[in-house]
């Protein structure tokens, strides 16, 4: 797939308002010599043409082109930096402590939003009055294809199983609100493939859900250079879900967490919930 900038060039931002006071979007998206896909990135977050909006990229000191790109947006962009970092999950909370919106998301430096997401995404919270929000995403391989579309759901199996599938949402198509993060931390710099399930778990067993949305807000690009290609190192960090969320559950839920984490510890079997998702086409590779 040539991904290619969408069609208004920089500085050439056409910002779409409504009649009432619109809550201000911070976007952060972390990168690191990700040349090839990041301008689409940049270009579906200002061709979204939202007034109020505070983009920050944060890339890791890139040697591929990556900075050149960026400084051609510069003048649309909040802030920016280009500097060696502790990896993805430093560069966001970097962009976190110094945000200022209503509303806060992080976008990849190889996905991208969809037009009108952010529209989408305002009505919602103000029609729910939602902490957070999470959206469909669609899932697309190099050359264009369609892969699968995630359509997210609540949970309905009990708690205790939530820890060990894990539970999770599609990232790229999930906004908060800042306040959630005022409340309950940071990502965690110790984890670097599950720590945006690790966040939505943690807000989850403390009993605040996500409102669902079924409208497609963003696109994840699936190729082989992606961190989530190898899925391995996702599933030893999910071990540590099992300690680190233990204390959220009840003395009876503990009782009954104790046989299925085990079996998981052992690589026994898969058990726990997974989010529904609509498979709409696959191929073999």
């Amino acid at each position: 797939m040539v991904l290619r900038p969408w069609p208004h060039g920089p500085g050439a931002r056409r910002h779409v308002s409504s009649g009432s006071v619109q809550p201000t979007i911070t976007i952060i998206t972390p990168s690191f010599n990700q040349g090839r896909f990041i301008e689409r990135t940049i270009t579906s977050v200002l061709d979204q043409g939202y007034e109020k909006l505070e983009y920050f990229v944060v890339d890791g000191g890139s040697t591929d082109g990556s900075v050149e790109i960026i400084r051609r947006y510069e003048d649309d962009l909040a802030w920016w930096v280009s500097e060696p970092d502790g990896g993805q999950t430093e560069a966001i909370n970097k962009g976190l402590r110094r945000a200022t919106g209503d509303i806060v998301a992080f976008i990849n430096s190889d996905d991208h939003y969809l037009p009108g997401a952010f529209e989408k995404v305002v009505a919602l919270f103000e029609r729910t009055g939602a902490r957070w929000i999470v959206g469909a995403c669609r899932y697309v391989f190099e050359d264009g294809s369609l892969m699968e579309v995630w359509e997210p759901e609540l949970p309905t199996s009990p708690r205790h199983l939530w820890i060990i599938g894990p539970v999770g949402w599609p990232q790229a198509s999930t906004f908060w609100r800042r306040d959630v993060f005022e409340e309950f931390g940071m990502f965690r710099q110790d984890m670097h493939y599950i720590f945006d399930t690790e966040f939505g778990l943690r807000l989850a067993l403390a009993g605040v859900m996500p409102v669902i949305s079924d409208d497609e807000l963003a696109v994840r690009l699936w190729h082989e250079a992606a961190k989530s290609w190898d899925r391995r190192p996702a599933q030893r960090e999910e071990l540590l879900l099992l300690r680190l969320h233990l204390r959220a559950l009840s003395h009876f839920e503990r009782f009954r967490f104790l046989a299925p984490a085990m079996a998981k510890r052992l690589g026994l079997n898969r058990l726990g919930t997974r989010p529904r998702i609509r498979r709409l086409h696959r191929r073999e590779h």
